[in-house]
């Protein structure tokens, strides 16, 4: 079994420890934000149930006001296999956002719900 606040601190999360972050969010006993950073045709065709916010890549520094006031809050970054969003976990450490964990394997490798 996991634990929530272990899974919290880790850097980078596989896709079975997103699913537990999800039911435990949406059992109201976590908080974190979930954001996409792929592409919009990407996130149209399919995404993962509990997303937040999308803010592709590419559109990155215009879209990131959008969680300016999560700072101190967690945020999983996904993308398809992981590469983007690490790229994405290090920009927001950058800008000054402190607890960003990265979906290893991204959607490609994730088995829980999608859309």
């Amino acid at each position: 079994m996991y634990k929530t606040e272990e899974l919290l601190e880790k850097n980078e999360i596989n896709g079975k420890e997103l699913e537990h972050l999800l039911l435990e969010r949406e059992k109201g006993r976590t908080d974190f934000l979930l954001i996409d950073v792929r592409e919009e045709y990407e996130y149209n065709e399919k995404r993962i149930v509990g997303v937040d916010f999308l803010l592709p890549l590419s559109d990155f520094f215009n879209k990131v006001n959008e969680i300016k006031n999560y700072k101190s809050k967690h945020i999983i970054a996904k993308c398809k296999l992981g590469g983007r969003s690490a790229q994405a976990q290090m920009q927001l450490k950058s800008l000054g956002f402190e607890k960003v964990i990265n979906l290893s394997g991204g959607i490609t490798n994730y088995q829980g719900e999608v859309i």
